[in-house]
């Protein structure tokens, strides 16, 4: 595929730097770049670590008192506190 298009100073300059720390001509590095985007997680996908936390369960939800964000503390057994 033949492409033609402009970019801005910023996007250029990186390119340029890219390119020359690969060492690769420049349908390369554009073809590397390309394949990252498209193994990184989309914008709608969950992230690697949000599923790590989820596959460990430490994502969920419970019903419990509405008002515990204001006194969440008076509930905790502290017998067993180290320090």
């Amino acid at each position: 595929m033949r492409i033609e298009t402009e970019l801005d100073e910023l996007h250029t300059q990186r390119l340029r730097q890219l390119q020359q720390c690969w060492n690769r001509p420049l349908a390369e590095v554009i073809a590397k770049a390309i394949d990252y985007a498209w193994q990184s997680p989309g914008i709608d996908s969950a992230s690697p670590l949000y599923l790590a936390f989820e596959e460990a369960e430490l994502i969920g939800c419970i019903e419990d008192d509405p008002r515990l964000a204001g006194h969440y503390k008076q509930p905790l057994d502290y017998s067993d506190k180290c320090g």
